[in-house]
């Protein structure tokens, strides 16, 4: 067995910092049920995110593969999940799997052919696949509800309070993270690193570059429909919306506020947008425009991101790319 003073010592290394996230995480969960409703209901949608943000920062920042269509396996989630429940009839706590596995299922469809091509063309054919997933469920009225959606079909956050969802939430997300973490330092995680780093090499060093790739591709979209599902309980519903463009760009911008090759990247990025989008419309009405312009002093005088940031502070690890 692994020597547990090894195994601190791996996760002291790591980009996410878990002795500083550690006191965090107790201090959200104090956050979430001492504080209204409302922000516990802000503190389970930025968890959600961070999940779906992390997801696509293993493809980008590990695997060298820019997706323009990551949401399609979100949507393909909440889809999964709502579409057990109201077509085979599952209970809504039975149907929780069926998300992850729906996108997953999408993900190794999708990905067999994406990553057939590399660099412009895989974003593209990212992006054609997501607009077929979309489509599909924006015009197929008779089973996906089309662009009405389906909403009304279970109590939302399976009956829980806000504060209660949010917990749950929240330590979904913190377990589905591990799991990303130790993929990411696993053999796997080093094929993955290695094939998105120098494909030639890679493949020359014996390793099947598609292979790799592909199972990068599927780990992405099984943790986008974790992200997809949480949020389908969280509101009860199930829009095409899901699975649109709009939430790609959105997880492309956290992943770039969080910083590049960085495994907190996806994380800090959704914590840091989600804030900006609750908080900045309050201000000034053309958030956007505020967003803007911290991605354009980001991009021109951090561009590793808040990451960078915290590292330069001496709070994060040299050692966690």
């Amino acid at each position: 067995m692994t020597d547990p003073r090894i195994l601190w010592a791996q996760v002291a290394r790591a980009a996410v910092n878990w002795k500083l996230i550690a006191p965090l995480l107790i201090a959200v969960e104090a956050l979430n049920w001492l504080a209204p409703a409302s922000t516990s209901t802000m503190l389970t949608e930025i968890a959600i995110l961070a999940l779906f943000a992390a997801s696509l920062n293993l493809l980008m920042s590990f695997g060298h593969m820019v997706s323009f269509g990551h949401a399609a396996y979100f949507g393909l989630g909440a889809y999964g999940f709502t579409l057990a429940v109201v077509r085979a009839g599952l209970p809504p706590e039975a149907a929780l799997l069926a998300g992850p596995m729906v996108a997953a299922l999408g993900g190794l469809i999708f990905g067999a052919l994406c990553v057939r091509l590399t660099e412009i063309y895989f974003a593209m054919l990212t992006l054609a696949c997501a607009q077929i997933t979309y489509t599909v469920l924006f015009q197929w009225y008779d089973f996906t509800g089309g662009d009405t959606g389906i909403t009304g079909f279970m109590t939302p956050r399976l009956g829980l309070s806000e504060a209660g969802y949010a917990s749950f939430a929240l330590w979904t997300v913190v377990l589905a993270v591990l799991a990303l973490w130790v993929i990411v330092k696993s053999p796997l995680g080093l094929m993955i690193r290695a094939v998105g780093q120098d494909r030639a090499r890679a493949e020359a060093l014996g390793l099947g570059a598609r292979k790799v790739q592909l199972t990068a591709f599927v780990i992405a979209a099984f943790f986008a429909g974790i992200a997809g599902t949480l949020y389908a309980v969280l509101h009860g519903s199930a829009f095409p919306d899901y699975a649109g463009l709009s939430l790609t760009l959105d997880g492309l911008i956290m992943v770039v506020l969080g910083g590049l090759n960085s495994f907190a990247g996806g994380i800090w990025g959704a914590v840091i947008y989600q804030l900006l989008s609750t908080f900045v419309p309050k201000v000034i009405h053309e958030w956007e425009l505020v967003l803007g312009f911290v991605l354009l002093g980001i991009c021109l005088a951090m561009p590793h991101g808040f990451v960078g940031l915290l590292k330069r502070l001496g709070l994060g690890r040299k050692g966690g790319k």
